[in-house]
Parts: C-alpha cells; sequence; structure tokens
C-alpha cells in the first residue's frame, strides 16, 4: 500500500510540474503588446467592423415611398417593417409568401401587413409588398438590404 501512495504522490507531483512550466511558457509568448498578443485601439476595432457590416450588403435602413400602382421587391436576406400606409404582401413565384418574424408566420399573397412588423424576403423570386387596392395613398416602408420598385 505504501508503494502505491508513493507512486501516486510522484505522478501528481510531476503532473503538476508540467503543468506549472507549461503555464509559464504560455505566459512568457502571451506578453501583452507582442507580436503574439497585440494591443488594438477601439477604433481599430470599430473600423475592422464596419468593414465587416459594409461587405455583407449594407446594415443601414431606408425609408422607401410606396405610391399606388408600384411594387416594392425584395431581394434574398432584405428586410421590410411597414411605418404607415395599408400594405400586403406580394408572393413569390411559387406561391410562397414573406416570412413575418414578428408575428412567427408565413405571408402569403395579399395578406395585410402589420404596421411595425419585420418581415424577411427569403428568396429571391418577385416577393414584396403593395398597396391594398383600397388604400390609394402612400405608405412608408424601411428598408435594410437590396431591393427595387417596379
Amino acid at each position: 500500500m505504501k508503494k502505491f501512495t508513493k507512486g501516486l504522490i510522484a505522478v501528481m507531483v510531476g503532473g503538476m510540474a508540467l503543468f506549472a512550466s507549461q503555464a509559464m511558457a504560455d505566459g512568457v509568448n502571451g506578453v501583452p503588446g507582442s507580436v503574439d498578443d497585440p494591443v488594438v485601439t477601439k477604433s481599430y476595432v470599430d473600423k475592422a467592423i464596419q468593414a465587416l457590416g459594409g461587405s455583407a450588403g449594407g446594415s443601414s435602413l431606408t425609408v422607401v415611398e410606396l405610391y399606388p400602382g408600384s411594387t416594392l421587391y425584395g431581394f434574398e436576406g432584405t428586410e421590410f417593417i411597414v411605418r404607415t400606409g395599408q400594405v400586403q404582401a406580394v408572393a413569390g413565384n411559387n406561391g410562397d409568401g414573406l416570412t413575418d418574424l414578428t408575428a412567427g408566420a408565413d405571408l402569403r399573397a395579399g395578406a395585410s401587413v402589420g404596421h411595425n412588423h419585420l418581415l424577411l424576403i427569403a428568396r429571391s423570386d418577385n416577393r414584396g409588398l403593395r398597396l391594398a387596392p383600397q388604400y390609394d395613398g402612400v405608405a412608408h416602408i424601411m428598408v435594410r438590404g437590396k431591393y427595387e420598385l417596379r
């Protein structure tokens, strides 16, 4: 039993020594400000994030005015938020509609779109928004992403 205990203690001490030597080696390589661990400024990080966001199609919102007789089409990944007016969904070529992320629902062709609901265009197949037939005013739609008015 004494041999087993001494062996166990020897293994534990050896493991701790190995762990300590590895931790010290890691500490030497990770000196703040060195090539292995560079220090960057907030403005550098902000520029890097902005560059990534710009390449993804832009993250800014554009307000689009939708007039009677025109249709607002979105492309894959485009987001709409209806702010004013009475608007209805325009389905894609295969009959699928818009994804209403706020309500957790699919809006089929002709479905009324609620104000301030976030809508997502899943595919670029002629999905979009148009004014309801009984409404003759102007609707204001906030758009993020690529769109087309026809």
